[in-house]
């Protein structure tokens, strides 16, 4: 199984009006960031609003990953599992294995408080049940779980290959990092956001899962290309550019945001699954959100010269 690699994205699940999984939308966006370079799908997450999705309906949508990702070689689907329960989440494991998935991760069971011990077999469960790579996602803002070096210690003897962090707290995976580097470690550090990349990419971390590529891939892809290519002085140019963009589209919910700024751009947006309600702008925001992007991505080409 190749490694999983570069910049990948936390799509975002489209709804229709009457609140069912838009599919025709989902496999056009899925397509359309493929083929403005992401190098894979991270799907049913946060953005996804996989908590908010029976697992008939996030089934439906790896298999839709999975066959956008077949028509882009060399792209990646992990499927994001994480359920209150155990047993939901071992059989979304086992079908996204089924399916052909390249990994799964999970958040930790959420909802009630565990004890440290019960949050480790949660994933002991997980990484029996499937030969897949098993990716701990540590996203505490959302799960009230805070993973710390010692928690991931546990994680990787219970067979976890990876945590996908979004805690922007610097400590815990670059502390990982370096320990599963220095000792040998078959265990993998994916950044949860775009915030922070040049410096842990600098570090040696490879891989990053990109909220912006849902609306802006084009900014994204160009800024990891610079720091892939190892051209410092264009990477921190465009690291800025970035994360300047970033400081304009944190007006609301992320995946809120998401929905708007397509629509800004002219895509189809859809509707997010209720009880998320979509944010309704006037001509003039619209009008506004277009010119941020559209002045950023001429920075960032600006950069190609």
């Amino acid at each position: 199984m190749a490694e999983i690699k570069g910049t990948l994205v936390p799509n975002i699940t489209f709804f229709t009006k009457d609140n069912k999984v838009d599919f025709d939308l989902c496999r056009k966006h899925m397509n359309w960031m493929l083929d403005n370079g992401v190098h894979g799908m991270f799907v049913t997450g946060s953005y996804g609003a996989g908590p908010l999705m029976t697992n008939e309906e996030r089934i439906a949508v790896f298999k839709l990953a999975r066959e956008c990702c077949d028509a882009h070689p060399g792209t990646y689907v992990i499927a994001h599992v994480g359920c209150a329960d155990t047993a939901s989440s071992v059989a979304l494991a086992k079908a996204a294995e089924e399916i052909g998935c390249d990994a799964v991760g999970a958040v930790p069971p959420f909802y009630y408080s565990y004890t440290e011990d019960e949050v480790i077999e949660y994933y002991r469960a997980l990484a029996s049940a499937v030969k897949l790579p098993v990716y701990a996602y540590n996203n505490p803002t959302t799960t009230r779980v805070s993973m710390n070096f010692g928690t991931v210690q546990k994680l990787q003897a219970a067979g976890a290959k990876g945590v996908k962090d979004s805690s922007m707290n610097v400590t815990c995976p670059t502390r990982v990092y370096y320990d599963a580097k220095l000792s040998g470690k078959d265990f993998k550090v994916i950044i949860g956001a775009s915030t922070g990349w040049l410096p842990f990419c600098t570090m040696g971390i490879d891989t990053m899962i990109a909220g912006m590529s849902n609306y802006a891939p084009e900014i994204v892809t160009a800024m990891y290309g610079y720091t892939a290519k190892g051209d410092m002085e264009k990477a921190e140019k465009a690291y800025l550019i970035m994360m300047n963009y970033l400081a304009k589209c944190r007006f609301a919910d992320s995946t809120l945001v998401s929905h708007a700024i397509l629509a800004a751009r002219g895509f189809e947006a859809g509707f997010p699954r209720a009880p998320m309600a979509p944010l309704n702008y006037d001509e003039a925001k619209l009008a506004q959100l277009k010119a941020d992007f559209e002045d950023t991505l001429a920075k960032m080409k600006a950069l190609e010269a």
